[in-house]
């Protein structure tokens, strides 16, 4: 009887027993995990702007390192891991994305800076602060996303933009520098005056000059012009159309540059006329009649007669004042001229009376001026051209026959 009840007591120890080395092992193992776990955790230091902390972990990528501290990145945060080394520790620095409005000059321009303290964002945008007292932050201050730094009293120069004119606080560096601060890109054609190496200095103006290049193509009408033929059949003084003129029509192409939206030059790609023009053609009378000359019953003055024949040489001038002196358009005898009227076939000569009737090569003058020395010389005329002063050189001087109609009015 009693065996059974020794094995029954036996059995019920060697299930504690049991029991009470699981419980040991397994205290042994949590023990060496935590002891594990210990070891392998370093230190590592981040920096967050004004923000500096420490932290023990057993975290291997930088990222998780962040998760480990409970700090998270924007996705345009930046982060420095140049004096960090996994498993060993050291510092990650994160540069935060922010930005930061600039007050200076009745203008307000916000740039994006990776800057940690104020001074280190005016350095990263590339303004010039010499005196701390013109900005209304402390230099070594953190920098906030939004903030408004104003600066005062500070060297500066000016940039007219893209139909803005903005003062900058920046005095040192290149044109192209300040664009840069600017933010503004140049196109291909794109030009600033000063030069873009030019060297910045204090109330420098700078001017940017965009360019653009645009084709165009137009239908213009091509104009007519008037052609003046003489006609001998034609009494003198009169006129006639012998051809009614009629515009043309032509399809241009230009090529156009344009700077600042304004243009500044065009050029003839291509011309393709549809339609020529046909000029207005009028014939102008140079029949001398004797009937169109008033007599006045004078035979002969001052050495003349009548019918007389003279050997001569002719000049142009017109009403300019170049050729008619203040270039009013009154002759001597009062006459009014001016260029662009019909031909009134009038001529100035010193050697006759005023008012005479000369045929010159069969054309009919009247003397209603006088002119230099020159014109003292019997034979000598300045035959007037309303056609203007380029006429008077292509139609130039010669010999020419001479006979008197009449002497005087």
């Amino acid at each position: 009887m009693k065996k059974p009840v020794f094995v029954a007591e036996n059995s019920a120890f060697s299930k504690l027993f049991a029991t009470a080395i699981a419980t040991v092992l397994l205290l042994t193992v949590v023990s060496s995990t935590v002891f594990a776990d210990s070891f392998n955790k370093y230190d590592v230091t981040i920096v967050d702007g004004a923000e500096k902390t420490t932290i023990a972990t057993a975290a291997k990528e930088p990222i998780n390192v962040l998760n480990t501290a409970g700090i998270t990145l924007d996705s345009d945060d930046k982060m420095d891991i140049s004096a960090f080394e996994q498993g060993e520790g050291g510092t990650i620095v994160i540069s935060r994305h922010n930005a930061v409005n600039v007050s200076f000059g009745g203008s307000v321009n916000t740039y994006e800076v990776y800057a940690a303290t104020v001074g280190e964002a005016l350095a990263e945008i590339g303004l010039t602060v010499t005196d701390e007292k013109n900005v209304n932050y402390s230099l070594s201050d953190y920098v906030q996303d939004g903030m408004v730094i104003e600066i005062k009293n500070a060297p500066f120069v000016t940039l007219k933009a893209d139909g803005k004119t903005v003062k900058y606080a920046k005095t040192e560096g290149t044109v192209a520098d300040l664009l840069e601060v600017a933010g503004i890109e140049l196109g291909e054609d794109d030009y600033t005056k000063p030069s873009l190496n030019a060297a910045l200095k204090s109330n420098l103006k700078v001017e940017l000059y965009r360019v653009s290049y645009s084709t165009v193509t137009a239908d213009e009408v091509i104009k007519f012009k008037t052609v003046k033929k003489k006609d001998k059949k034609l009494a003198q003084g009169k006129t006639k159309v012998a051809v009614k003129g009629e515009n043309g029509s032509k399809t241009v192409t230009y090529n156009i540059k344009t700077v600042n939206g304004k243009v500044a030059e065009r050029t003839v790609v291509e011309e393709i006329i549809n339609k020529t023009a046909t000029n207005k053609v009028v014939k102008v009378g140079t029949k001398f009649t004797d009937s169109s000359v008033k007599p006045n019953g004078v035979q002969s003055r001052n050495g003349f007669t009548l019918g007389q024949k003279i050997t001569g040489r002719y000049t142009h001038y017109c009403a300019c004042a170049t050729c008619n002196g203040s270039g009013s358009g009154t002759t001597s005898s009062g006459r009014r001229i001016y260029n662009g009227m019909s031909d009134p076939h009038y001529i100035a000569c010193n050697w006759l009376p005023m008012g005479s009737v000369i045929k010159v090569d069969g054309v009919n003058y009247t003397v209603v001026d006088r002119g230099g020395s020159g014109l003292s010389t019997t034979g000598r005329i300045d035959i007037f051209t309303p056609e203007g002063h380029a006429a008077c050189y292509r139609l130039g001087t010669g010999s020419c026959s001479i006979q008197i109609v009449r002497l005087g009015w």
